[in-house]
């Protein structure tokens, strides 16, 4: 063969791994980027139009319950909710600060039956920041319903901080807000 020869089909092997390799990069990498950014600006929209009603604290010793909705009338789909005790002292940073550990509670629908629970792998803020990164279970409850939370762990001084959150694949935190003892 000539010498020619060889050279040309090594450099168009290298041309040829070269574009594979570009192509694995895209995917593993541009390519859930671009998902995550199309899922974000999704939520960001929902959350745009989405208002989270709670009402007052309710406990008896270490358990408490609240009633809660998350409400916006162009929407028929579900949203998930994560309930966890924080100190009052936490009222001003409420939006900063995440569940330490899996927190105990239980989500019961309008019609009296336990909502759907689920375990979220990762749940990002509307920026794309990761908030949580270890499975933590959560409910499933439906737009536009009031559910009814109860949960334990609850001590004399706490708020309840309550997040709704809303996701195909990626979860994000559409909204969140807290809601104590009534005064």
């Amino acid at each position: 063969m000539p010498e020619n020869v060889v050279q040309e089909i090594i450099l168009l092997v290298a041309v040829v791994t070269l574009g594979l390799a570009v192509i694995a990069l895209s995917i593993t990498v541009l390519y859930p980027q671009f998902i995550l950014s199309s899922e974000e600006q999704v939520a960001n929209n929902l959350a745009s139009q989405t208002t989270i009603s709670v009402g007052p604290l309710l406990n008896k010793g270490n358990q408490a319950s609240l009633v809660l909705e998350a409400y916006d009338p162009a929407e028929t789909s579900n949203v998930t909710v994560l309930v966890f005790p924080e100190p009052s002292s936490f009222e001003t940073s409420v939006g900063l600060v995440t569940p330490q550990g899996q927190p105990s509670f239980s989500v019961y629908l309008a019609n009296g039956k336990l909502a759907e629970p689920v375990t979220l792998a990762k749940v990002y803020d509307l920026n794309g920041h990761l908030l949580i990164g270890s499975p933590i279970r959560a409910y499933t409850i439906p737009f536009n319903d009031p559910v009814t939370v109860i949960f334990s762990g609850f001590s004399k001084g706490d708020i309840a901080v309550v997040w709704v959150m809303y996701g195909q694949g990626d979860v994000f935190r559409i909204g969140y807000t807290f809601t104590g003892v009534p005064g």
